[in-house]
């Protein structure tokens, strides 16, 4: 009796390790980073390891057509497409969902906004979108009350995550080390990009 129990719970514990590999391969998120492009200090770009041991396949690119296509084939596939885009990158991922991208969802970090409504055109375009902002952002493209704006503007489409975390003065208040990057205090931030992605 004990070996047939013993049997069974190795079963159990196969089968549960081949589902969440299969549902961890379910889930892609197209990374598209900020002004600086796909560079180590980028947001996405220093997270993209992160991402991934939460189970999330990741792609970057930095093109608006490119990330359109992307998701349209893994859609396809019968996979799950997020796309995650930084501060700059956000007005990239506004031009490729009025060009078609295919996706269960939207993260925008640090987003240049009023930007990003205009390459969208109208806010029924927007997938279910989280918003991930910093309370002390100081870029004057991406301030809290800007993306206060764009989330009335949704019309319920997007959520605020807002980040409070605190740290030294940077000279350059777009730049990826200052509240506009979280003074590189990533770990609220990722946690609710990793929580958004596998929730779709």
């Amino acid at each position: 009796m004990r070996r047939v129990i013993a049997y069974l719970a190795v079963i159990i514990m196969l089968g549960v390790g081949t589902m969440s590999a299969a549902q961890a391969q379910n889930h892609v998120a197209i990374l598209m980073p900020g002004a600086g492009g796909a560079v180590p200090g980028d947001f996405l770009v220093r997270n993209q390891g992160r991402i991934e041991s939460a189970g999330i396949r990741t792609i970057v690119t930095t093109s608006p057509a490119q990330a359109a296509s992307i998701s349209q084939s893994e859609t396809a596939k019968g996979n799950k497409v997020v796309i995650v885009a930084m501060s700059l990158g956000v007005t990239h991922a506004a031009s490729a969902l009025a060009s078609g991208a295919k996706v269960k969802g939207a993260v925008f970090v640090s987003g240049v906004y009023d930007e990003a409504k205009s390459n969208l055109g109208s806010a029924s375009l927007l997938p279910t979108t989280l918003m991930i902002h910093h309370a002390a952002d100081k870029c004057r493209l991406t301030t809290p009350e800007i993306a206060r704006s764009f989330a009335q503007w949704s019309g319920g489409k997007a959520t605020i995550r807002w980040i409070n975390t605190s740290g030294g003065a940077d000279p350059r208040p777009c730049g990826p080390n200052g509240a506009h990057g979280f003074f590189l205090q990533d770990g609220p931030a990722v946690s609710a990009i990793t929580n958004f992605i596998r929730s779709r």
